[in-house]
Protein backbone atom coordinates (compact mmCIF):
# COMPACT_ATOMS: atom_id res chain seq x y z
CA UNK A 1 0.00 0.00 0.00
CA UNK A 2 1.40 3.40 -0.95
CA UNK A 3 1.60 6.25 1.50
CA UNK A 4 1.22 9.80 0.23
CA UNK A 5 3.50 12.23 2.01
CA UNK A 6 3.11 15.90 1.09
CA UNK A 7 6.45 17.29 -0.04
CA UNK A 8 7.94 20.22 1.81
CA UNK A 9 10.88 22.36 0.86
CA UNK A 10 13.86 20.62 -0.77
CA UNK A 11 11.78 17.46 -1.28
CA UNK A 12 11.71 16.63 2.44
CA UNK A 13 8.43 15.17 3.73
CA UNK A 14 6.26 18.00 5.02
CA UNK A 15 4.34 17.96 8.26
CA UNK A 16 0.82 16.95 7.45
CA UNK A 17 -1.54 14.04 7.12
CA UNK A 18 -0.33 10.75 5.78
CA UNK A 19 -3.04 9.40 3.49
CA UNK A 20 -3.43 5.76 2.61
CA UNK A 21 -5.45 5.27 -0.57
CA UNK A 22 -8.19 2.75 0.09
CA UNK A 23 -6.80 2.10 3.54
CA UNK A 24 -9.39 3.75 5.82
CA UNK A 25 -6.79 4.82 8.36
CA UNK A 26 -4.40 1.97 7.68
CA UNK A 27 -1.32 2.81 9.73
CA UNK A 28 1.99 1.02 9.10
CA UNK A 29 2.26 -1.95 11.46
CA UNK A 30 5.84 -0.97 12.31
CA UNK A 31 4.64 2.14 14.18
CA UNK A 32 3.58 1.82 17.82
CA UNK A 33 0.01 3.10 18.34
CA UNK A 34 1.11 5.85 20.74
CA UNK A 35 3.05 7.53 17.90
CA UNK A 36 -0.03 7.89 15.69
CA UNK A 37 -3.05 10.20 15.83
CA UNK A 38 -6.00 9.91 13.47
CA UNK A 39 -7.42 12.92 11.66
CA UNK A 40 -11.09 13.72 11.04
CA UNK A 41 -10.72 11.96 7.69
CA UNK A 42 -10.44 8.28 8.68
CA UNK A 43 -7.98 7.64 5.82
CA UNK A 44 -5.47 10.19 7.18
CA UNK A 45 -3.17 10.21 10.19
CA UNK A 46 -0.39 12.31 11.68
CA UNK A 47 2.34 11.64 14.21
CA UNK A 48 1.14 12.20 17.79
CA UNK A 49 3.56 15.05 18.45
CA UNK A 50 1.81 17.05 15.72
CA UNK A 51 -1.41 17.28 17.79
CA UNK A 52 -1.97 20.57 19.60
CA UNK A 53 1.10 22.19 18.07
CA UNK A 54 -0.87 25.17 16.72
CA UNK A 55 -0.52 24.05 13.10
CA UNK A 56 -3.26 22.57 10.95
CA UNK A 57 -1.50 19.27 10.20
CA UNK A 58 -4.63 17.28 9.30
CA UNK A 59 -5.97 19.82 6.84
CA UNK A 60 -9.34 20.00 8.61
CA UNK A 61 -8.10 21.31 12.01
CA UNK A 62 -9.16 18.05 13.69
CA UNK A 63 -5.67 17.81 15.24
CA UNK A 64 -6.22 21.18 16.95
CA UNK A 65 -9.96 21.64 17.51
CA UNK A 66 -11.59 18.22 17.78
CA UNK A 67 -13.36 17.21 20.98
CA UNK A 68 -11.11 14.16 21.19
CA UNK A 69 -7.90 16.20 20.92
CA UNK A 70 -8.52 18.51 23.93
CA UNK A 71 -5.74 20.99 23.24
CA UNK A 72 -4.82 23.57 25.87
CA UNK A 73 -5.68 27.22 25.19
CA UNK A 74 -3.28 29.35 23.18
CA UNK A 75 0.13 29.64 24.78
CA UNK A 76 1.92 32.91 25.61
CA UNK A 77 3.40 33.23 22.11
CA UNK A 78 0.00 32.86 20.43
CA UNK A 79 -3.09 35.04 19.83
CA UNK A 80 -6.57 33.44 20.00
CA UNK A 81 -8.81 34.43 17.11
CA UNK A 82 -10.92 32.97 14.30
CA UNK A 83 -8.09 32.45 11.84
CA UNK A 84 -8.37 33.11 8.13
CA UNK A 85 -4.92 31.67 7.43
CA UNK A 86 -5.37 27.95 6.75
CA UNK A 87 -2.05 26.94 8.30
CA UNK A 88 -3.45 27.81 11.76
CA UNK A 89 -6.78 26.87 13.31
CA UNK A 90 -7.76 28.83 16.40
CA UNK A 91 -4.56 30.65 17.38
CA UNK A 92 -1.91 32.44 15.36
CA UNK A 93 1.69 33.18 16.37
CA UNK A 94 1.97 36.64 17.94
CA UNK A 95 4.75 37.48 15.49
CA UNK A 96 1.92 37.86 12.93
CA UNK A 97 0.20 40.55 15.04
CA UNK A 98 0.30 44.16 13.87
CA UNK A 99 2.01 43.33 10.57
CA UNK A 100 -0.70 45.11 8.50
CA UNK A 101 -1.85 41.77 7.02
CA UNK A 102 -5.15 40.14 8.00
CA UNK A 103 -4.67 36.75 9.64
CA UNK A 104 -7.88 36.69 11.75
CA UNK A 105 -11.37 37.05 10.32
CA UNK A 106 -12.16 39.76 12.90
CA UNK A 107 -8.85 41.67 12.37
CA UNK A 108 -8.22 41.41 16.13
CA UNK A 109 -4.54 40.63 15.55
CA UNK A 110 -4.13 44.09 14.02
CA UNK A 111 -6.11 46.10 16.58
CA UNK A 112 -6.23 44.20 19.87
CA UNK A 113 -3.19 41.91 19.93
CA UNK A 114 -0.31 43.44 21.92
CA UNK A 115 2.19 42.09 19.39
CA UNK A 116 5.16 39.76 19.75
Amino acid sequence: MNKVFPQGENDYAAAGPKAHPGGEGDVPQSLPRFLVAHCGDPASWIYSDQKCDGTNNCGDCSDELSLVTVCPPCGPGWWHCPSTFFKYCDCIPRRLCRDHIQHCSDWSEEYACPGP
